[in-house]
């Protein structure tokens, strides 16, 4: 848990969507964060100060006048300057994103936005028509320009019954964007390709072959490679999963499909490129698609037959495409087996010119597809096996791309 002990400053402005800070809150109570909640008077009057204490076990500062005991100083914006990790904002209003543009600091949020000199995350929240406006933009790019993060908006329902971008990140996203703040960048030279979930290949206009893939490995190791600095694009089979921000999305459908976006990606990168194959790319294919929808038929015979043809294997094939065109790229294997595991996918290894491969069994309901968590055994070149305990797909991404990390480059 990256983020457990770390001390998180929330400055929570006036906006509909304060009780979207609660949520926080908890989400980081999980993580084993210690939090410190900053409130505008404005605020106050939405969400009592007394909640926000209840949830945290904190007292909550909310008058520049007023001095909590903190220990270190009588001044309570320099005293939680001094213990703070990381400082977030949300929901910022245009009026709290005017003001650290600004350097003005009137209010408890504003004046922490000055005093503090950790890592600073804001999360706006308004009606589109301010968020597109040129003063808010403007006071948007000075503080990224100065370093500050931001975390969405995003397009959605906004409290004047309008849809439209200004709509608070998810929560989730934030969570991410604040751990993303505790990650190494080791990995800001690499492109990283990832593949993920299933691919459909069709039948009939109605009808497919798939298998039961739910995409959340790749998904994880997206965002954790994205976190590590990485320049990362995801070609996703069809899933029903939000990619991290920051995170560029490729869509395909069959094999064949996702074998052409992943050329595509590898042909334009200009960094390191490593591409991980944790997508479950069907072996099978119809040997013939047929464009009207194949009907029952009313006679004594129930049965159907439906002849395949092997799909191409894509870890062969963007291995060979790359030595075609003078690119060094390194793959990373995937193989989930059901039985003689790390022997089936040993063999993988010589046969696709993998750098290592991940094994994992996935006839486990504990681990195998669909799960939030994973074991997987790490295969190397040289024959050595590396087995990691179960844990989150998360982290198991995260042991992943350290391994990456040690790739050896010409």
């Amino acid at each position: 848990m990256i983020l457990k002990d770390k001390t998180i400053i929330l400055g929570v402005t006036a906006s509909i969507a304060e009780y979207r800070a609660l949520e926080l809150i908890s989400a980081l109570k999980k993580e084993g964060c210690n939090i410190h909640i900053a409130l505008t008077k404005e605020a106050a009057q939405f969400i009592s100060p007394t909640m926000f204490k209840a949830l945290t076990n904190n007292d909550v500062y909310c008058d520049v006048l007023e001095e909590l005991d903190l220990g270190s100083t009588n001044i309570t914006h320099i005293a939680l300057a001094d213990i703070a990790d990381v400082f977030v904002v949300m929901p910022a209003t245009a009026n709290i994103i005017a003001k650290m543009a600004s350097g003005v600091a009137d209010d408890v949020v504003s004046l922490l936005s000055v005093s503090t000199h950790c890592p600073k995350i804001i999360a706006p929240a308004m009606n589109s028509y301010m968020y597109s406006n040129s003063i808010v933009q403007s006071n948007i790019e000075k503080l990224k320009n100065a370093g500050y993060l931001f975390a969405g908006p995003i397009e959605g329902d906004l409290a004047c019954n309008a849809k439209g971008i200004g709509h608070i990140a998810d929560t989730q996203d934030i969570l991410d964007i604040i751990k993303s703040v505790f990650f190494e960048k080791t990995l800001t030279n690499y492109k990283i390709i990832v593949s993920a979930g299933p691919t459909q290949e069709a039948i009939d206009p109605v009808r497919y072959i798939t298998n039961h893939s739910s995409g959340k490995m790749g998904f994880a190791i997206a965002k954790i490679a994205h976190m590590m600095g990485a320049d990362v694009t995801l070609v996703s089979g069809p899933v029903h999963i939000k990619e991290a921000p920051g995170v560029k999305r490729v869509d395909v459908k069959s094999a064949l499909d996702m074998l052409t976006s992943l050329k595509n990606e590898i042909e334009i990168s200009n960094k390191k490129t490593v591409v991980i194959m944790a997508s479950a790319v069907g072996d099978f294919a119809p040997l013939k698609y047929v464009d009207k929808k194949i009907k029952k038929i009313d006679n004594n015979n129930n049965n159907i037959n439906l002849l395949l043809k092997k799909n191409p294997d894509l870890t062969i094939e963007i291995g060979n495409f790359a030595k075609s065109i003078n690119k060094d790229v390194k793959i990373v294997g995937f193989a989930a087996e059901t039985d003689d595991l790390i022997e089936n996918a040993t063999k993988k290894i010589k046969s696709k010119s993998l750098e290592f491969i991940v094994a994992n069994d996935v006839s486990r309901k504990d681990i195998g597809f669909n799960s939030s968590e994973n074991e997987v055994s790490i295969i190397y070149k040289n024959g050595s096996v590396e087995k990691l305990h179960k844990m989150e797909k998360d982290d198991v991404a995260y042991q992943i791309l350290k391994r990456v990390e040690g790739i050896k480059w010409i």
